[in-house]
């Protein structure tokens, strides 16, 4: 296993030289499919550096649709409704970092 560069900063290399080098050298016909290869690197490699101590457990995340169709979290709505958000956040963060400027209020409505 090497050092330096790690998986992550070379998916972000390869994101940067697709979206900033490649990119505009393509027929205008192809630019989008550079676009949408550089952003899925960029995902990737985000998403590389989450995957760490912290990071959703998926297996959690299952149990925990499971119970919810099944009514078993009907009683504590709030506690499960607040896991779900902070999941969702994780999930942007990697997705599409800066969507945590938006509030959590359910509305839609942004922070001022």
């Amino acid at each position: 296993m090497q050092d330096r560069p790690d998986a992550p900063e070379l998916l972000a290399a390869l994101a940067h030289w697709l979206h900033e080098d490649l990119r505009p050298t393509l027929p205008r016909e192809r630019r989008f499919e550079a676009l949408v290869a550089a952003n899925a690197c960029a995902i990737l490699a985000r998403e590389w550096m989450t995957d760490g101590p912290g990071a959703p457990d998926r297996a959690q995340q299952r149990e925990l649709a499971r119970a919810i169709r099944a009514g078993e979290c009907d009683d504590r709505w709030d506690d499960v409704l607040e896991r779900v958000r902070e999941e969702v956040r994780s999930k942007l963060a990697v997705a599409h970092p800066g969507y945590d400027a938006f509030a959590d209020d359910g509305n839609g409505d942004k922070e001022t």
